[in-house]
């Protein structure tokens, strides 16, 4: 019988500074000419899509931005969340987030989900303020400051409107008793309804409920283990890393290194600090691969940047 352990401090739910992308492949010379001849707003957008990712173009952030305002200037409400998310990140342009929140704010006045996602998204992720001597710094007007109570109340704003992010995201709030009392059963409802419309972090916060029996679930690996496949095959490295990890660790799989470092690699290509780590272990000792101590050194320093402390201290000790 497969060996099962309860890995709570492995699959634990988290949310990422992560927006709604789209699959969809666009034809640049018909969306061209449908932005430039009809000046229609929607293939405005998709052409700054199609330069911010450089899907079937060379990738130009300027042109991506160019075509956003265009499209944006025209109230067209998918374009304004992208140049939201462009100045949100500082991507072609100065980071500002006031300029995203207006952005947000003009696409969630229209009703559309994702803009008040969006803006919870970013209340969530903002750094917080610092304080000293009871008076806050840095107290400009320009400055937004993590607020959970706001990206709470956007994310309930979006979930009744079915917004699968918002889902999700609100669900680790509930998972972690993030501004409302920890409640597992909300959780796993809500990572249902986002993992339902295809939602790939909600997949793997949903295996990592079944892995534990939380939320009125029973442990169930081989569930847990289709979801987080489903979660790691569409690129999320939270489900990657997991599934390296139980490779890595026989927990479920028969150990083998060689999957596992499949698996951590994809992740630490996304900058996963852990599965740098793990491939730094991996490459260190020789696990399923020759040993070599020049790769080890190079996925240790990569986690180390990631702020992974204890592979800083491998960088200090090795060679």
């Amino acid at each position: 019988m497969k060996k099962l352990l309860l890995l709570i401090c492995l699959f634990i739910s988290i949310n990422t500074p992560i927006f709604a992308t789209q699959n969809t492949k666009y034809n640049f010379d018909a969306e061209y000419k449908k932005a430039t001849e009809q000046n229609s707003a929607e293939a405005q957008n998709h052409l700054g899509y199609m330069y911010q990712y450089g899907q079937n173009v060379k990738q130009d952030y300027a042109k991506a931005i160019e075509w956003y305002k265009k499209s944006a200037n025209q109230n067209y409400a998918d374009a304004q969340v992208n140049l939201g998310y462009m100045y949100n990140y500082g991507i072609g342009v100065k980071k500002d987030l006031l300029k995203a929140k207006q952005l947000y704010e003009k696409a969630a006045s229209s009703g559309y989900a994702l803009g008040l996602f969006s803006l919870g998204a970013l209340y969530e992720f903002a750094e917080k303020k610092h304080y000293r001597k009871g008076i806050e710094q840095n107290s400009d007007n320009n400055t937004i400051s993590q607020n959970y109570v706001k990206a709470k109340d956007f994310y309930e704003k979006a979930v009744q409107l079915g917004n699968k992010e918002a889902q999700n995201n609100l669900g680790v709030f509930y998972y972690s008793g993030i501004v409302v009392k920890k409640n597992y059963t909300k959780a796993r409802q809500l990572y249902e309804q986002a993992a339902k419309q295809g939602n790939i972090y909600a997949l793997h916060n949903l295996a990592n409920m079944y892995y534990n029996g939380l939320g009125g679930l029973k442990k169930d690996f081989a569930k847990g283990v289709e979801l987080d496949t489903q979660s790691a095959q569409s690129g999320n490295p939270e489900a990657q890393y997991s599934l390296g990890w139980l490779y890595y660790n026989g927990s479920w799989f028969e150990k083998d290194y060689t999957k596992a470092r499949v698996w951590f690699q994809l992740a630490a290509e996304q900058n996963h600090a852990n599965s740098q780590y793990n491939l730094g272990i991996i490459y260190q000792q020789g696990l399923g691969v020759a040993k070599d101590i020049y790769t080890a050194k190079h996925y240790f320093q990569q986690a180390c940047q990631n702020n992974y402390q204890e592979a800083c201290k491998h960088v200090k000790n090795i060679l």
